[in-house]
């Protein structure tokens, strides 16, 4: 029985507080107005300390950062972003276009957190999203720190589109399962709470899908970014890839990454995946903590 918009919102904002009871330390919560919508951010460690922006992974929300919190929060004033556009709680009036736009509604967060030039880290899709606002406005960034970008310098493999799409339209049982264990390998389970609000963002999105009419709910597919572009980045950029990627060759993108981009520092980490910060969260931020103290 398909449920309706109101009870997929009821069930996701649910799954999101839940998953934030796995949050380690003390934490606020604040909307940021922009063109684009209400966009919800999670704020951690005290606010005299140097600002690091976390973005999230496509599907995952800012709770994705739970395992990392506690280490990145002791050195850093967090702010984890609720990308607008993708299944969280920040709300699209509406939604970025293009890149530049995906620039635009980052800066304008920016601007309402009143921070300089902070620091911006992001997975996956976050990656993809940091980098291409350091491209478009190097001079509100200090520095960059991608984990395993989503496309940016290497296209998806065939089998990510494959088992994408099978997820958006079976995300229960068997599907889900089988998408968690090809990106995670084994290596790393998920709580059953993070679990859930994955699930629940994903009947969100059905449920938003209207015939028709344009969603605010969707993402702006992450692209390859050309050669010029990544020759004009000016902020310092740490890139973590890991050796076990499952949506690209991580070989390939260390190269193209370390080819173009002026002031790069690039690092394959062994036994590790797409669900990096997850998997191995001490080590990722063992990595974060030594680039931005340097």
């Amino acid at each position: 029985m398909k449920q309706s918009k109101e009870k997929c919102y009821q069930d996701y904002y649910d799954s999101y507080a839940a998953c934030l009871s796995l949050w380690p330390v003390p934490l606020k919560t604040m909307n940021v107005s922009t063109t684009y919508g209400e966009t919800h951010v999670i704020i951690s460690g005290s606010e005299n300390k140097p600002p690091l922006i976390l973005l999230h992974g496509l599907g995952f929300s800012s709770t994705m950062w739970y395992p990392n919190i506690e280490g990145l929060s002791a050195e850093f004033c967090t702010y984890c972003i609720d990308i607008i556009g993708d299944a969280n709680k920040s709300l699209s009036s509406r939604k970025p276009t293009d890149r530049r736009e995906y620039s635009q509604w980052l800066l304008e967060v920016i601007k309402g957190l009143h921070l300089e030039k902070p620091n911006i880290a992001g997975l996956s899709y976050g990656g993809f999203i940091s980098l291409n606002f350091a491209y478009h406005f190097p001079e509100y960034v200090n520095k960059v720190i991608l984990l395993c970008p989503a496309a940016t310098f290497k296209p998806f493999r065939l089998q990510f589109f494959l088992r994408i799409f099978s997820l958006l339209l079976f995300s229960k049982g068997k599907v889900l399962q089988k998408f968690m264990n090809w990106m995670f390998g084994g290596r790393y389970h998920l709580d059953p709470l993070f679990i859930q609000q994955f699930e629940a963002g994903i009947n969100l999105r059905r449920a938003l899908k209207i015939k028709g009419k344009k969603r605010k709910l969707g993402s702006s597919w992450p692209s390859v970014l050309p050669n010029d572009e990544l020759q004009e980045i000016k902020p310092s950029v740490l890139l973590l890839v890991g050796d076990k990627e499952a949506i690209y060759d991580p070989r390939k993108v260390l190269a193209r990454a370390t080819k173009y981009i002026p002031r790069i520092q690039a690092v394959l980490i062994p036994n590790v995946g797409h669900g990096m910060s997850m998997e191995q969260p001490e080590l990722i931020n063992t990595y974060i903590m030594n680039f931005l103290n340097t």
